[in-house]
């Protein structure tokens, strides 16, 4: 599973003065273009056009050369393949991930992992449980991958209906006996999740199953866990894993959604007011030059060219001609968009790539914006 750990292994290997290889690719095998091993071709059309913008290079004709034997070996699983391979550090692997991932090459100092570390900040460690009153089974899930970690299975006796009026009084103790069972389940699918959480710690909590199962779960968590309980869903406790990661992920959207919306409002107020915050190319790429973005925000469809000067390393929206701060030369800079928000990491900053009716709202302030430190 690909998490922090991994990305900072990898980051900490590369961080050398030559260059690594890092390769993104889109190898979804519901997409026909990626059946029959489409992803391969992918990839030899990138590393090609890697060639083409760097010249002759053996390293990096080195580094294509074993970047290229992992992926003809693979057999893919997942949605998208990340391949690093950095020839100093003796470094050459691929981790396949469930997310969808733009196919992308990029031949840097150091692997170029902003678009993961983007990814495990907004896909945070879900616990899953899934619930009926006799069963529960519970789960991990994040980077679009789930993991079944236990089933449960309680001596919860069925309810059932008395058939005439000398029964009610046994029926009365048989309805109570119930829910007592039902209660006790639940104490036991809490005692697991709290053995779980030390196990493989989780950030949010999602309880699914049965409505009356849910309900009863969610009334006896406890505090801690009240606190990273995010949604309930209605699931039959017999879904397959694919279900379940199905059900997660359109909720995760479903809230990612609703967070954008929340966060757009904050920035229109924010511009409403004359207060820290800037939209538009050219004003957020001054925010960017002064250091004075905290949170950058753009479209997920937004394509830009801009420049950078290459005396003093600013940003412009031209891509040539002389650097309006210090009079050098400005030259296009590649793939804008992944400098500025590389640059807006390094300088502590966060980037929310918006979509849906959040990114509808951003159209009118250029689809590119920014709030501001000071």
């Amino acid at each position: 599973m690909l998490g922090r750990g991994v990305l900072s292994r990898l980051h900490t290997l590369t961080q050398q003065e030559t260059f690594t290889l890092t390769l993104y690719l889109d190898i979804d095998q519901n997409k026909q273009a990626n059946r029959k091993r489409g992803f391969v071709v992918q990839a030899e059309a990138l590393l090609k056009d890697l060639r083409a913008t760097h010249g002759p290079d053996r390293r990096l004709a080195e580094a294509n050369r074993r970047a290229l034997a992992l992926v003809k070996k693979l057999r893919p699983n997942g949605k998208s393949a990340l391949v690093v391979v950095n020839t100093a550090a003796k470094l050459a692997e691929l981790i396949e991930i469930g997310l969808p991932f733009a196919a992308s090459a990029h031949w840097r100092k150091g692997a170029f992992l902003r678009p993961v570390v983007e990814a495990v900040d907004e896909h945070e460690n879900y616990g899953v449980v899934l619930t009926s009153t006799q069963r529960a089974r519970l789960f991990i899930a994040h980077m679009g991958e789930i993991t079944e970690h236990e089933d449960l299975i309680s001596d919860t006796t069925a309810r059932s209906k008395a058939l005439g009026t000398d029964q009610w009084r046994s029926q009365g103790r048989r309805e109570r006996r119930h829910e007592e069972e039902v209660a006790l389940h639940a104490k036991r699918v809490i005692d697991a999740l709290h053995e779980l959480a030390l196990r493989q710690p989780f950030d949010r909590l999602i309880v699914a199953g049965t409505k009356k199962a849910t309900a009863q779960l969610v009334r006896l968590l406890p505090r801690r866990l009240q606190g990273k309980l995010v949604r309930t869903l209605t699931m039959p406790v017999t879904a397959s894993k694919k279900e379940v990661l199905q059900g997660i992920l359109k909720l995760q959207q479903r809230m990612e959604r609703e967070q954008e919306t929340l966060l757009i409002e904050g920035l229109e107020a924010e511009l409403h007011d004359g207060g820290k915050a800037v939209a538009g190319f050219a004003p957020v790429l001054d925010a960017i030059n002064q250091g004075r973005v905290w949170k950058l925000l753009y479209d997920k469809k937004l394509k830009i060219k801009g420049g950078e000067c290459g005396d003093c390393g600013s940003y412009t929206p031209e891509t040539k001609g002389p650097c309006p701060y210090c009079g050098g030369k400005v030259k296009a800079a590649a793939q804008t968009l992944d400098r500025l928000s590389q640059t807006v990491f390094e300088m502590a900053g966060q980037v929310e790539v918006v979509d849906g009716p959040a990114a509808n709202r951003l159209v009118k302030h250029g689809s590119i914006a920014a709030l501001l430190r000071y």
